[in-house]
């Protein structure tokens, strides 16, 4: 196929299967057609049908599209120019991706690229040293679950994560064994309500010999730690969440634009 040779798509495709339940649409678009890309259906240097016939071979808004096509351009692996089209582009590493986010779609984004294969689940009551971490009066309850978050493929472990949820609102994930979408996203689902607000703390540390081990690594490497904290209405703490990546497994990006 000759570079900026526009790809056909077909209508109504049947691998197309999309999961109210799983992440927002559009991010299910982007991986959708970021697979198209990886598989060589959509070559490099090739350009993407317009939004227009994507929307309608996957019955989705053009709205849906674009949002898609945004996100995949933001990681470098589509590029746009006006009058010539959308083009598949080589500028994506998958072993170097953003675990620090910016905001709370990038967290779904982050969630929907990985895999949070959880090893430990049981209830406890925050005393001493979690009590003060959390920011709650001592013996609260909470929902506690703790793995490895891996790639799509699982090549190599990306992160050590623990999660601590309101123990009132664990059975909004008690059932999950691998979660492919954000833990806020299934707490938001149970309850109705949406997340108002999300702290996070980011901090460096040097890797016990426990962590490292489970994230393949070196002990006394470096590695940064990722702190979150959710709140529903009234500044309610919902979930209190981190994660540890180690250092040679994250890009901290920032885009500074010119004011207009």
């Amino acid at each position: 196929m000759q570079a900026g040779a526009v790809v056909n798509l077909d209508q109504k495709r049947k691998d197309w299967k999309p999961d109210v339940d799983t992440a927002p649409l559009y991010l299910q678009v982007a991986h959708h057609l970021e697979a198209r890309i990886s598989g060589g259906e959509f070559p490099v240097g090739s350009l993407l049908p317009t939004e227009n016939e994507i929307a309608a071979a996957l019955s989705v808004s053009r709205q849906t599209v674009r949002q898609a096509i945004a996100m995949l351009r933001n990681k470098g692996r589509l590029s746009a120019r006006k009058g010539v089209g959308t083009r598949v582009e080589a500028g994506f590493d998958p072993e170097k991706k953003r675990f620090i986010a910016h905001s709370r779609s990038e967290l779904f984004e982050i969630a929907a690229e990985t895999e949070f294969v959880i090893d430990v689940k049981e209830e406890v009551a925050a005393k001493g040293k979690l009590a003060v971490e959390l920011g709650c009066r001592p013996g609260r309850k909470f929902f506690h679950m703790a793995g490895i978050r891996y790639p799509g493929n699982r090549s190599r472990p990306f992160s050590w994560n623990e999660v601590y949820v309101d123990a009132r609102l664990a059975g909004a994930v008690r059932d999950i064994t691998v979660a492919r979408s954000a833990i806020f996203h299934y707490i938001e689902q149970y309850t109705g309500e949406k997340i108002q607000e999300i702290q996070q703390d980011i901090r460096p540390i040097m890797l016990d010999e426990e962590t490292a081990a489970k994230l393949d690594v070196k002990a006394g490497a470096l590695a940064l730690v990722v702190t979150r904290r959710y709140f529903g209405s009234g500044r309610r703490l919902i979930e209190y969440a981190f994660q540890v990546l180690p250092a040679e497994r994250f890009t901290f990006t920032t885009t500074l634009r010119a004011e207009s």
